[in-house]
């Protein structure tokens, strides 16, 4: 019989292969356009913001901020011992490391695709507001917000809901050891809120992903 946190990874790895297509449909594209042409350099095109949203998905979901995430929330819920059924033993954190892994890739896969959809880009961004308290505050609010396309501005994520919502009823329905109940439901969402604050912190002050936003005319 398959365990209860491979069957996580198994349900995690079908639905990111199910989200790829649609997340990757302007992978073929010859000539993409910037949204502000305009201020393109000379014999350079900007990346879609499309094209640039599939990237984030995948640093964001296999690079080091989706790994941390998931090893902060399963370091907590080994030291409060939930689900208790798994114990506290080195196997134990292995298999809520692995459950964690699994609910924020269905998360980043559920999260993405809704944001595709609504033309949002829900990944995190450096502030540019300078002064620690508001930088802080920026990466506090942080796993709420997502960027429109369209004017660039931060407003409510629902896609970002949506992942949170989608990724806790699949681990509590299908790997989770113990019935879900509203105070276990609560204690589980407020550790991975929590491990996600603090990734966006790091994220925030200590290290952040950068990429080349342009492509020359020889590289196209």
């Amino acid at each position: 019989m398959i365990g209860s946190p491979l069957r996580g990874i198994l349900m995690a790895g079908w639905l990111m292969s199910a989200c790829t297509p649609l997340l990757a449909q302007d992978a073929n594209d010859q000539e993409v356009s910037s949204p502000f042409p305009e201020t393109a350099p000379p014999h350079q095109v900007l990346l879609h913001p499309h094209r640039e949203q599939r990237d984030k998905y995948v640093w964001s979901t296999f690079g080091p901020p989706g790994i941390l995430d998931s090893a902060l929330s399963a370091g907590f819920e080994q030291w409060t011992n939930r689900p208790k059924e798994w114990g506290q033993s080195g196997n134990a954190y292995f298999k809520r490391l692995a459950s964690e892994y699994s609910e924020s890739a269905i998360n980043a896969s559920t999260k993405y695709v809704l944001a595709r959809l609504r033309d949002e880009d829900p990944s995190f961004r450096r502030c540019d507001c300078s002064g620690f308290r508001r930088r802080a505050m920026h990466a506090i609010v942080s796993p709420f917000i997502a960027y429109s396309f369209v004017d660039g501005k931060p407003q409510f994520s629902t896609a970002r809901i949506g992942g949170t919502v989608t990724s806790h009823a699949i681990s509590a329905s299908v790997w989770t050891p113990t019935p879900t109940t509203v105070g276990t439901e609560a204690a589980h969402l407020g550790t991975d809120l929590l491990s996600a604050i603090a990734v966006d912190l790091l994220r925030e002050f200590v290290f952040h992903h950068k990429r080349d936003l342009s492509i020359t005319s020889d590289q196209r």
